[in-house]
Formats: structure tokens, C-alpha cells, sequence
């Protein structure tokens, strides 16, 4: 039976909480670890918590295993442009973020993930962006390549629209910017993104499992054969 970990938004997660992150993968045995994104940026942060958040990323990136999805914190120091802004970014997070993580590492994370019936992305999937009788596997897997040639070129995709529940203009928010609590479900999803102290449960079965409320995560996810159950970190 394949196992996989899905771990939520990290948000410059201490040494003590990746310690703690690092001997739960290995304690769980996974086949597959996913992370949901959100590397950078926290509340006041220093450069000196970039500096080591970096350092763990590109480590983290070369371990077999594991797949490193895209906040709407990371799009923004990848792909430095208006149209990715993000709140939290710095020209000095910028330049730490570049010395350490080239184009190679760049192009190892991604979009979204498929695992076991779920869609796992770092926001969701909203029902708004869906075009009608669309097959949303192959359909997504188009969109992340247009997203990543638009964002090379300093343009705007869908991927980076901010709804109106996050004080944007859109209908509802895209891949890396949509809210939990207002944006509607196609399929079942496992996300992070929207902060709360518990995970949240929606009536298709999809799931918010971002637990980081300025701590770093408190949960993450187990995935065996389809079937996912929540732990405490």
C-alpha cells in the first residue's frame, strides 16, 4: 500500500519545528511527501529565518521522495514581477532566495499534485476557473505550463488571481490565492493556504489542512490508498 505525507504552509519555520518535520518523515516511512507551499515570508520575520528556510528547501529538493508544491509566498520570489506579488516579499528575501536556489531547483517544484483520487494544491482548485466539460487532470497539467512560460515573462495568469475574499477583484481566487472559506469545490482537493487552528471539511470531502497561525504547522496528512487521516506533528 502506498503511503504519502502531505505537509501544510511553513511560513519560516524554526530549526526545532523542521527537526521535528524531518523525524516525522522518517518515522512515517512515506512513498511520497508532498508540501503545500509557503515556504517564505512570516509575520516579522528576519533574514536570517530566509536564510536557513532556504538552506532546508534546497536539501529538501534533492531527497528522493518528495514533491514541493508552490505558494502564492514562493511564486512571488521565483518569478519576481507585479503580476505575482505577494505581501511579505523583499528585494532583500529576493536576493538570499536567488544565491541559494537556482533555475534547476526552480523547475523541480510544481503546481499541483495528484495522489490517490485527491488534487492537491497550495490554495484550491476553485469551480469558477473550471471551463465547462473540461477533463481536469490533462486540463490542469496545460494550465501549470502555460502559468510557468507567463510568469518567465512577467505575466499574469489565473493561477495568481486574488478573489474577492482576500480583497482582490476576481470572482474567486486562483490556485495559489483561493480562500477556503468562500470559493466553491469541482473535485476533492487537500489544501493549505487559509490559517485555522483545526482542519477544515467541506461537503465534497475536500480538506484545509493549513494549521500554521504564526507556530509553524501543528497537523499533516496521511494518505494510504485514497483514504487520509489527520496527525499531530
Amino acid at each position: 500500500m502506498a503511503k504519502t505525507i502531505v505537509v501544510p504552509d511553513l511560513h519560516q519555520p524554526s530549526q526545532e519545528t523542521l527537526k521535528i518535520i524531518e523525524r516525522m518523515i522518517d518515522r512515517e516511512c512515506p512513498d511520497l511527501t508532498v508540501f503545500l507551499g509557503d515556504y517564505f515570508d512570516s509575520f516579522g520575520d528576519v533574514l536570517a529565518e530566509t536564510r536557513r528556510t532556504v538552506k532546508w528547501l534546497k536539501t529538501s529538493l534533492e531527497k528522493p521522495r518528495r514533491a514541493h508544491l508552490l505558494g502564492n509566498h514562493d511564486i512571488s520570489y521565483f518569478w519576481p514581477s507585479d503580476a505575482t506579488f505577494c505581501p511579505g516579499w523583499t528585494s532583500e528575501k529576493q536576493r538570499i532566495i536567488a544565491r541559494v536556489l537556482d533555475l534547476g531547483d526552480v523547475d523541480k517544484f510544481k503546481f499541483h499534485a495528484w495522489v490517490d483520487g485527491w488534487l492537491l494544491t497550495h490554495a484550491g482548485l476553485a469551480r469558477h476557473w473550471v471551463p465547462p466539460g473540461v477533463e481536469i487532470v490533462s486540463w490542469l497539467d496545460e494550465e501549470a505550463k502555460k502559468a510557468r512560460s507567463l510568469f518567465l515573462e512577467k505575466r499574469v495568469h489565473w493561477f495568481v488571481a486574488i478573489g474577492r475574499a482576500r480583497g482582490g477583484y476576481d470572482p474567486a481566487g486562483g490556485l495559489v490565492w483561493c480562500d477556503w472559506r468562500e470559493e466553491r469545490w469541482p473535485i476533492r482537493q487537500l489544501v493549505g493556504h487559509t490559517p485555522s487552528r483545526d482542519v477544515r471539511t467541506a461537503n465534497n470531502g475536500s480538506v484545509c489542512l493549513d494549521t500554521n497561525i504564526g507556530s509553524g504547522p501543528r497537523k499533516y496528512a496521511v494518505i494510504v490508498n485514497g483514504s487520509l487521516t489527520v496527525q499531530n506533528l
